[in-house]
């Protein structure tokens, strides 16, 4: 059996490798979803949504003055602010009190 936790962040290594990118955000693959971006008086907002439904946006985060979208071949990958619940995944042998 494979070790799925260990397989997951060897694909998010190699992810990050392909856009170049730094490793401080959290990745939230959208591949099916329209995406735009917009700027307007040096503030970027990324607008995505799939089909029909209501749009959601989030406001692109910039570095040295840069809005913070990476494009590779097929795809783009934009670090933007948004909510989102994030999956912490610790090995147990490290903690676990509760």
């Amino acid at each position: 059996m494979q070790d799925p936790v260990k397989d997951y962040t060897r694909a998010l290594a190699s992810l990050r490798k392909y856009f170049a990118c730094d490793q401080d955000f959290f990745i939230r693959p959208l591949t099916e979803y329209n995406w735009l971006i917009q700027t307007n008086e040096g503030i970027s907002i990324l607008s995505y949504w799939k089909d029909d439904t209501a749009r959601t946006d989030a406001v692109i985060v910039n570095k040295d003055g840069a809005p913070l979208v990476y494009e590779a071949k097929d795809y783009t990958m934009v670090v933007a602010i948004d909510c989102v619940k994030i999956a912490f995944l610790f090995a147990n042998k490290n903690g676990g009190n509760r």
